[in-house]
């Protein structure tokens, strides 16, 4: 793989001159949003943050990496323009504004109003793979993930987040 990062905006008009036209970094695994606007990971997987539907860490060897990588499914026609990667969690913006994230889920950090991990098992992913809902009629336009926690830009100029707040990262007091 040929990294080259890129903003959300950049993602828009990237001109896709190399395979992989953004990468984002977690505590032990990787995600990169390719040029056909699928995703892919690999890395340590425990909790199924890689976005197979099981737990078995991809990339420590040669057989398992560029096309031996299964592609993240997030439903029929969908595609991703936007990865975000936290410690042990992974989200995407997709192409038509919802965001769907997988993995270790102990303290919400993946949005859904509760603490189960999504993505190591099988029928997880998906259209099984909900998208996590924002306030009424908002969409999400950027995201990006903490260690255990994520936010979302919302397409008011507003600021969504949701996971540990331990330190008060999520700016909730």
């Amino acid at each position: 793989f040929f990294f080259k990062q890129k903003t959300a905006y950049e993602i828009k008009e990237c001109d896709w001159s190399s395979d992989v036209c953004s990468s984002d970094l977690g505590s032990a695994h990787t995600c990169a949003l390719l040029d056909d606007w699928s995703v892919k990971c690999w890395g340590y997987n425990a909790d199924g943050q890689l976005g197979i539907g099981a737990t078995d860490s991809r990339g420590d060897s040669s057989s398992e990496l560029d096309d031996a990588l299964s592609a993240v499914d997030f439903g029929a026609g969908r595609t991703a323009t936007q990865i975000a990667v936290g410690g042990h969690h992974s989200c995407a913006l997709l192409d038509n504004s919802d965001v769907k994230c997988w993995g270790r889920n102990s303290v919400g950090q993946l949005g859904y109003g509760d603490i189960v991990n999504r993505g190591d098992g099988p029928n997880e992913m998906g259209s099984n793979l909900l998208a996590v809902e924002f306030p009424s009629g908002r969409s999400a336009r950027s995201i990006v993930a903490g260690a255990s926690h994520t936010c979302a830009l919302l397409d008011n100029a507003t600021v969504i987040c949701w996971g540990a707040n331990e330190y008060g990262q999520l700016g909730q007091n």
